[in-house]
């Protein structure tokens, strides 16, 4: 097991009452949620929580338009007063993006949940090009999504924008043969804290608040699909042979409902993880506003 720093004691491996929508103080009405990545995984996982808190509008962003069909159709049948819009699209489309964006016009929380990463291979034998397409999806896109939400009017609801990036451990964790995975993530982190601290300036509540967090060790399509393209039949056998544990996907999707809340104010610009219980995380609160680098992407000395 690899060790990482641990800033409170206790872990939640499932979702817990905590994090239910009537403590998260989370309000849904009139706000649209954007989430890319948002046809399947964690990313659909958090748009049906946005969907059961009562959002106006989740707007799903994925490549496959019969996997974002599927999405669609399940989201209409469990939460019908809740609007669902689909685009069919790669995030690393910049033009694309735009022209979405212009035609939603009005955002209140993005979710960056789509992610790339190449096969499982020495870094020397990692191809240049799929190093590349790995930044491109998850550094670059990011980038200029966040560019583009930024330059969006203020919401209508009257809430203040958030920005939600799903990064992983990997960022602050050595994974063998996921050289570029571990570099973006790492990098996308550090970008959201740039974004976070120009928004100091402003007054609070025209500020875009900036979150990342590790969501877990779930197992999604795309996990199981990454084991197996490595070698790895059976993920569930091979991660308790080798001490692995798994958390369940309401975890990180109810996670997210609270950080769109207002109790977690003060993490802008932080990286936390869904594990973590929120109460232990808002006892740091003072700790977090004293120190400037605590729970960011950085050199430890």
């Amino acid at each position: 097991m690899l060790t990482v720093p641990r800033p409170v004691k206790t872990y939640h491996r499932s979702t817990y009452d905590r994090i239910a929508l009537e403590n998260t103080g989370f309000v849904g009405i009139g706000k649209t949620v954007l989430v890319t990545g948002g046809a399947t995984g964690i990313g659909f996982a958090t748009a049906k929580a946005f969907a059961k808190a009562g959002v106006k509008r989740v707007v799903l962003v994925a490549r496959s338009k019969d996997t974002l069909q599927r999405a669609k159709d399940e989201l209409k049948s469990s939460f019908p007063n809740t609007e669902t819009l689909t685009y069919a699209d790669s995030v690393t489309d910049h033009s694309s993006m735009a022209q979405i964006f212009d035609e939603l016009k009005d955002i209140d929380i993005l979710l960056l949940s789509a992610f790339q990463t190449h096969e499982q291979s020495l870094p020397q034998d990692v191809d240049t090009s799929r190093l590349q397409e790995t930044f491109a999806t998850n550094v670059m896109a990011s980038f200029e999504l966040v560019k583009l939400f930024l330059n969006l009017p203020a919401p209508t609801s009257g809430g203040q924008k958030t920005v939600l990036n799903v990064t992983s451990a990997a960022a602050q964790t050595y994974i063998p043969g996921a050289v570029g995975y571990c570099a973006s993530k790492a990098a996308t982190i550090q970008i959201m804290q740039h974004f976070a601290i120009a928004q100091a300036s402003k007054p609070p509540h025209e500020r875009v608040r900036f979150y990342s967090y590790h969501p877990g060790v779930v197992i999604t399509e795309s996990y199981r699909a990454y084991a197996q393209a490595s070698g790895i039949d059976d993920i569930e056998k091979f991660n308790a042979e080798n001490g692995v544990v798994h958390e369940e996907i309401e975890l990180p999707a109810d996670f997210a409902v609270w950080l769109a809340g207002p109790q977690s104010d003060f993490l802008s610009g932080r990286y936390v993880w869904a594990e973590w219980d929120v109460d232990e995380l808002v006892a740091l609160k003072e700790r977090v506003e004293r120190e400037s680098g605590f729970l960011t992407i950085g050199l430890v000395l």
